[in-house]
Parts: C-alpha cells; sequence; structure tokens
C-alpha cells in the first residue's frame, strides 16, 4: 500500500501538467481528484493496517515518510510547473523534506528509528487538505465559477491555499530536533 503512494504520484503529476495546459475538457482535473483520493487513502489506511495486524516494522517507520515525501512533492511540483506555486514556496515544503531524510539518515546511524511525531501527522493532513482545497479552485476556475477569482494580491489563488501549509511544514521541523538535538550535536560535533 505504501508503494503505491511512489507509484500514484507520477500519473498524477502526467495528467495535472498536461491538463492544466489545456482548455476545455475538465476530465483530466476528476482523475487528479480521485488520484489525490487515492494517495490519501493510502497514507492513511496503511499504518492503521499495519498497527491493527501488529506488522510495525522499522522499514515501514522508514519508507513511510520518504513514499509520503515523494507523493507530495509530486504533487506540488505539479503545482509548480503549472505556476499555481512559485518555486520558492515549493523549495519551503522540499527543504524540510529533505533535511527530514538526513535526521533520519543521522539518527539510523546511532541505532534509533526516527518515527512519526503528532506534528509530521498534522503537517501531512494540513498538506492533503491543501492539495484537495487547490484541485477544488482549479476545477472552479477551470469551470467558469464567476465568485473564484483567477489571482488575489498578484498569486494564483492557490497560492495562498499553499501558505499555509508551508508555513506550518516549516514549523514542523521543530518538533523533530528538539528531541534529538543531542543525538544532532553528537553527529556534528568535530571529532
Amino acid at each position: 500500500m505504501t508503494v503505491s503512494r511512489v507509484a500514484v504520484a507520477p500519473v498524477f503529476a502526467l495528467v495535472f501538467i498536461r491538463g492544466y495546459a489545456t482548455t476545455g475538457d475538465l476530465t483530466w482535473i476528476y482523475v487528479c481528484l480521485g488520484l489525490a483520493v487515492l494517495i490519501e487513502l493510502s497514507d492513511l489506511l496503511d499504518g492503521m493496517i499495519a498497527r491493527a495486524r501488529k506488522e510495525v516494522t522499522d522499514f515501514g517507520k522508514v519508507f513511510d515518510p520518504v513514499a509520503d515525501s515523494v507523493s507530495r512533492q509530486t504533487v506540488f511540483i505539479s503545482f509548480m510547473v503549472a505556476g499555481i506555486i512559485p518555486w520558492w514556496l515549493y523549495l519551503v515544503f522540499f527543504y524540510r523534506d529533505a533535511f527530514m531524510q538526513l535526521l533520519r539518515i543521522v539518527c539510523a546511524s546511532s541505532g534509533v528509528v526516527l518515527a512519526a511525531r503528532w506534528s509530521g501527522k498534522f503537517k501531512a493532513v494540513l498538506q492533503g487538505i491543501a492539495t484537495f482545497a487547490v484541485l477544488g479552485v482549479v476545477l472552479a476556475q477551470r469551470s467558469g465559477a464567476g465568485w473564484m477569482p483567477q489571482t488575489l494580491w498578484g498569486w494564483h489563488t492557490g497560492f495562498w491555499i499553499m501558505v499555509v501549509p508551508a508555513i506550518y511544514t516549516l514549523l514542523s521541523v521543530i518538533d523533530y530536533i528538539i528531541p534529538n538535538r543531542a543525538l544532532i550535536s553528537k553527529m556534528t560535533a568535530k571529532k
């Protein structure tokens, strides 16, 4: 189930980027909504199923956040390529995830498995909600809904939606750094 997120993500990117560049038929946005549902359901269900079956493994604790990162980064890259979010906003998501992967490697090298924390789970929920909200905005805009502006204060309407999870994504790093600061200090100390 975890691997499915990694497999579905590039399909989302292909459909979204090609569909966004075209006008007329909205089938592509409905396909993207369906793919986003698959990604989010997979994220929700794989952990629940593993815990219910008592099949939680160290590999799963490591691979699940990697799959989350790959799938969400792919969605956000699609938004960036389409011009919905600027490159610098995308980099907030990218660098946070890259830092977290580095932190997981540092912890693993000391025999510690860095499990998901409440802030990381809430970040995932917030990013998922924002993904659906952006897709909803694009659907409203492409459907010609007069009440949905194309831009607000010079930015695509979806940009303002993505600002909220971007800020929380940055702040969520703190919840991982504080409990692991001794390990980080030890690993970065000069020898």
